[in-house]
């Protein structure tokens, strides 16, 4: 009877230990291009704040850590970009601080183009083009080590031998 016990108390014990949540979002954009793709262009308003808003993030990359402090920024702000924004960086021990502050803005007033919006298309083909940046992690990320996990296991099943020895 304690041999059948052990048995379910150790494979308690890994399907406990062997849990793991990972939290990842992506954003991802496509440009249209192509002949026979005809694209509506659509005109938006931006509501810039005057308050600025701050957001900082730690890291390996630089580049990660600055996209990850520009997320943590829109995200306070509950804004959709970050107008005019500035950067600080700080390398110690190989793990890159990024702090960002700029202005939050919102997208408003989505509308189809009109003739009098076609001033700043003339800006347009002046060759002044803003693109938004985007990001999304690449696929091929290092697996995080489970050492710890697998310790833990052995020595839990080590522990719980022991104790229906003792028993």
């Amino acid at each position: 009877m304690k041999k059948k016990n052990l048995f379910f108390l150790i494979v308690a014990l890994i399907i406990l230990s062997s849990c793991n949540v990972v939290r990842t979002s992506t954003s991802k954009t496509m440009d249209v291009y192509g002949s026979g793709i005809i694209q509506v262009p659509v005109v938006v308003d931006l509501d810039v704040k005057a308050t600025r808003v701050s957001g900082t993030a730690v890291g390996v990359s630089m580049e990660i850590a600055k996209l990850d402090a520009l997320a943590d920024a829109v995200k306070k702000a509950n804004a959709d970009v970050l107008v005019e924004p500035k950067f600080e960086t700080e390398t110690t021990n190989g793990n890159t601080t990024v702090s960002v502050s700029g202005y939050p803005a919102t997208y408003k007033n989505f509308r189809s183009l009109t003739a009098a919006d076609t001033s700043f298309v003339k800006v347009l083909h002046a060759g002044i083009v803003q693109k938004a940046n985007t990001y999304e992690p690449p696929k091929d990320q290092p697996k995080k080590n489970k050492t710890g996990i697998i310790v833990g296991t052995v020595l839990g099943i080590v522990l719980l031998v022991a104790i229906a020895a003792a028993l």
